[in-house]
């Protein structure tokens, strides 16, 4: 008799204590959930004393493993409008740096990690590094970085920041707006899974 009453009472509370952990674990599944569906994602920098707010929904992303290496990129800003390029080849499961640019083909950042675009008018394309010049060819170290990346469902949301020189190169008609820029910013975007998954 006491046997059995033990087995009952060990049953109960294993019961008990296997229903309370679904319900953490469901409760922990829903606050995922919930920040994946906040509409807290940004795409903000300054250039020009300027700031410039890219809107969530013209922010996409892209993961290349054709290349020699898997390169990352974030596309900030719509087809022919002030827009921003952040390119870099690193770990995207973890926090990382990347430099200005590199010398390395494999790097995929000879014209830089950072690209201006279609800024202060259309078709100006400033980058963070080139290869062409001595000056614009020396690697700044943390003009991309990765603060953190999130895995979640179906993708990952990935904060960072930028902090970097984007150059202007020859200007030989005497343009004004050909001239050397800091692009200063901040971001968190959700990159999506297609094929591939990290």
């Amino acid at each position: 008799m006491k046997k059995n009453l033990i087995l009952i009472l060990c049953l109960t509370l294993s019961t008990f204590y296997s229903c309370n952990s679904k319900t953490e674990k469901n409760t922990n599944t829903s606050k995922i959930t919930e920040e994946v569906s906040q509409d807290d994602f940004y795409f903000i920098f300054t250039t020009d004393g300027k700031e410039i707010n890219i809107k969530p929904d013209d922010v996409s992303t892209s993961y290349n493993t054709a290349l020699p290496k898997p390169t990352f990129k974030i596309m900030a800003g719509n087809y022919g409008e002030i827009s921003l390029v952040l390119t870099t080849t690193a770990d995207m499961t973890k926090p990382s740096s990347t430099p200005s640019g590199s010398t390395n083909y494999e790097e995929q950042i000879t014209q830089g990690s950072v690209s201006l675009q279609n800024y202060p008018e259309k078709n100006y394309v400033f980058n963070s590094f080139d290869t062409g010049s001595p000056t614009t060819s020396t690697p700044v170290p943390n003009a991309f970085v990765i603060i953190k990346t999130e895995r979640v469902s179906d993708g990952r949301i990935i904060t960072g920041t930028f902090n970097v020189k984007v150059f202007g190169g020859d200007n030989s008609k005497n343009d004004p707006n050909i001239k050397d820029r800091m692009v200063v910013g901040k971001f968190r975007v959700k990159h999506t899974f297609s094929d591939t998954k990290f």
